[in-house]
């Protein structure tokens, strides 16, 4: 392997920990509503609390990355992760695991805001491939965690089941210390006046789109399927495996099919095939789940809105990187995209998540989800695939 390649597996080890650690939670929603006597709204805060912290450090985590070094974001995220869960593991009731939680959340903007200057220093010409696999190890994680979590916890119980994502974390710890000593080095971080653009707005709407669904129904699968009188293991089961489906579709879907169109030089045909796709299999996932319990339909789409949403919203983010000329302006670029992505993971689950909470209005929420969704899928032909240098945008006059 490159020595190149190999300084980022301890990165990529460190997000895919991280993705554990949130998503061990989703399927475990109705358990953890039940443990400490609190409502559906108040448990997909948890969840949602990495979108929170995203957009309340995002731009910081970009700006300390160009001004400083990746390495000192990457080092203090890997230490507030461990910080965080171990508190979420000792937390004897639910403000407690609020707040220890939030503190576990905040390793993810250090870590994921500045993959922009990431790719771009190391590896300028591969820029989707690096950050296709970045973020599809983010996911793994949460698919592991989704997956598992229902095993681990009936193993484990709850208290057992929060410890396991802490020894994931003294692990990346543990590697990440040697793994980036001195990386990245090849670039000095310049002015970040200029780093955003107004055309950006559009990669933003559709990353936020994508990530608000993904974590909404990554944690809404059991608690739909609790309406339609399946009964609670069985649901909870279910639950992590659809979450589960989804987070590795997404997973797999930004390993492969962002580098494979890099490779081919077809971003463009990649944009509109992933965001027509991603809209069909919403469609499938969000229908299905709601009215039915055909597992094998719901988990067809669980995973295919994975596969093809999440290579969609990496390909967006990477397309961030086309406004700005300068690494560290790459890094701010994508954590600008992140914040305004993760605004919907706060959000959008919180207040349109209960609507799924009855059968009363559910159709509600099925309608709102499809119009977020076919407004993502409408932008795809007009994202700007060149690079700023070039001064070529996919509309006349766009800048």
């Amino acid at each position: 392997m490159d020595e190149k390649w190999f300084k980022l597996l301890s990165y990529w080890f460190l997000l895919f920990t991280i993705g554990f650690g949130w998503f061990i939670l989703a399927p475990l929603v109705p358990e953890l509503s039940s443990s400490f006597s609190v409502g559906l709204s108040s448990i997909l805060l948890l969840v949602s609390t990495y979108g929170y912290t995203m957009v309340i450090l995002g731009l910081l985590a970009g700006w300390l990355s160009a001004k400083f070094t990746v390495k000192s974001s990457l080092y203090t995220a890997a230490g507030l992760s461990i910080i965080g869960l171990i508190g979420r593991a000792l937390s004897p009731d639910y403000l407690s695991f609020l707040v220890t939680g939030i503190i576990a959340a905040a390793a993810y903007p250090l870590a994921m805001a500045p993959v922009g200057s990431v790719a771009d220093s190391l590896f300028h010409d591969r820029s989707h491939t690096v950050i296709g696999i970045s973020v599809g190890m983010l996911f793994l994680g949460m698919a592991f965690g989704s997956f598992f979590g229902p095993g681990i916890f009936t193993a484990l119980g709850l208290r057992g089941a929060m410890w396991i994502p802490v020894i994931l974390a003294i692990i990346a710890v543990i590697w990440l210390v040697p793994g980036i000593r001195g990386y990245p080095t090849s670039y000095k971080g310049r002015s970040l006046r200029g780093a955003f653009r107004i055309g950006m707005v559009k990669n933003w709407y559709i990353g936020l789109a994508i990530s608000a669904m993904s974590v909404m129904f990554g944690s809404l699968g059991s608690t739909v399927l609790l309406l339609h009188h399946m009964a609670t293991a069985q649901a909870l089961a279910y639950g992590g495996l659809l979450g589960g489906l989804a987070f590795l579709g997404s997973a797999l879907g930004a390993l492969i099919l962002p580098p494979v169109f890099e490779k081919y030089n077809r971003i463009r045909t990649g944009l509109i095939t992933t965001g027509v796709l991603m809209f069909i299999f919403t469609a499938v996932m969000t229908v299905s789940l709601s009215y039915s319990t055909i597992i094998i339909l719901i988990g067809a789409g669980y995973f295919f809105f994975g596969i093809f949403g999440n290579a969609y919203w990496s390909m967006a983010m990477t397309l961030t990187t086309r406004y700005v000329s300068d690494p560290a302006q790459a890094g701010f670029a994508t954590s600008m995209y992140s914040v305004f992505t993760n605004l919907g993971v706060a959000f959008i689950p919180v207040f349109l998540g209960p609507e799924f909470g009855s059968l009363a209005t559910i159709t509600v929420g099925v309608s709102v989800v499809l119009a977020i969704e076919v407004v993502a899928m409408i932008l795809a032909p007009f994202l700007k695939v060149r690079t700023t240098g070039a001064q070529e945008t996919t509309k006349v006059g766009e800048r």
